[in-house]
């Protein structure tokens, strides 16, 4: 049970965050790392701006992002290489 309301607390925790985002310009996730880089576009950003900030994000790591996928570009995934 209290498992149960822990991962209950965290699926809550992520939903606030969520919302809280929703107002706020696309930010990269926990997902990303040095081989890619993932947003959460909430602000409707253009390719062109997501694209700077990946490469901005790809060159900690001496490298340059490259537009993979994306949905809609609420979520967009950039590869760095």
């Amino acid at each position: 049970m209290n498992r149960f309301l822990e991962r209950s607390h965290c699926k809550l925790s992520a939903m606030v965050v969520l919302i809280l985002l929703q107002g706020c310009a696309a930010v990269f996730t926990d997902a990303s790392d040095a081989n890619h880089v993932t947003f959460l576009n909430s602000s409707d950003e253009s390719l062109p701006q997501l694209t700077e900030k990946a490469n901005a994000y790809c060159a900690q790591y001496g490298k340059k992002a490259f537009y993979r996928k994306g949905d809609n570009l609420l979520v967009a995934v950039f590869d760095c290489r």
